[in-house]
């Protein structure tokens, strides 16, 4: 839990809270479906079922910016925090947040 404690403290831009779904390819071959919690030009918070531990590189899809890859920084309790590798334009981010879909999960679905 010190990983995701630290990650919060320095972040270089607040997150924007969300809730929609978004494909991950990860390694492995791993093809899922994860819960953006979270998103900043920088990187995310998701839930996620998969078996994603620190250090995956991983691609997911979002509205507006298609696929972007990101490094996976901590994993716990079917959450995990990613990094992009390449953060999003502001511009582009901008109208990613506007176009997202504004999902309301079920509270038992992860």
């Amino acid at each position: 839990m010190a990983t995701a404690v630290s990650s919060i403290e320095s972040r270089r831009a607040p997150r924007d809270i969300v809730s929609f779904r978004a494909p991950l390819d990860g390694p492995a071959s791993i093809r899922t479906s994860v819960l953006m919690v979270d998103i900043s030009p920088f990187g995310f918070m998701s839930r996620c079922q998969a078996p994603l531990t620190p250090g995956d590189v991983v691609a997911v899809k979002l509205p507006v910016v298609g696929n972007r890859a990101a490094q996976i920084v901590w994993s716990l309790g079917g959450r995990v925090g990613g990094e992009f590798l390449d953060p999003i334009a502001s511009d582009i981010y901008a109208m990613m947040l506007k176009r997202a879909p504004n999902d309301k999960p079920a509270w038992n679905e992860f």
